[in-house]
């Protein structure tokens, strides 16, 4: 039998939160290095070019994509920063989940006491599923919102047809 295998990502939108602390960190670092330069204290002056370098070398992190990639019946959340560097964050075995549903689902309403973890886009408009499964090491069953593409769905539709259920 053939290996299935799928992919998909999307772009994290950049939240009000985000967006705040930017704006901090921009003023935090112009005020310091106002304050070293016009004083003339040499040590602040060093340490407000240190914090320049730092909010160059941070800034890139603030942007942020999911990649789900989905292999017979595994299924991996990366985090993608700064378009650059990868991490995996969670690698699940669909088997072990209960449904794997849009999050606005009637199938979903027994679930919605759960916590949530979040690897969507958080874009209103973006339909998003909810995969209901128990993470190794806790106790509580968690809900995993992701935004799978349709090559995907369709995969794990296939695999799993008892706990998926497809929007058209």
């Amino acid at each position: 039998m053939e290996q299935l295998y799928a992919e998909s990502s999307v772009k994290q939108k950049t939240t009000g939160k985000v967006i705040f602390l930017k704006t901090v960190l921009i003023i935090g670092v112009i005020l310091l290095f106002a304050i070293g330069f016009l004083s003339g204290i040499t040590l602040l002056t060093l340490l407000s070019i240190a914090a320049i370098i730092g909010l160059i070398w941070y800034w890139p992190r603030f942007k942020v994509e999911w990649e789900y990639v989905f292999c017979d019946g595994q299924l991996d959340f990366d985090q993608i920063l700064g378009g650059e560097k990868r991490k995996t964050k969670l690698r699940i075995e669909l088997e072990d989940a209960d449904v794997i549903v849009p999050m606005d689902s009637h199938r979903m309403d027994g679930y919605r006491h759960l916590s949530v973890m979040d690897y969507s886009s958080l874009r209103p408009e973006a339909v998003k599923y909810g995969i209901v499964i128990r993470l190794e090491g806790k106790e509580d069953k968690t809900v995993l919102v992701f935004e799978p593409g349709k090559k995907m769905l369709d995969m794990i539709q296939t695999k799993f047809p008892g706990k998926t259920e497809i929007v058209k």
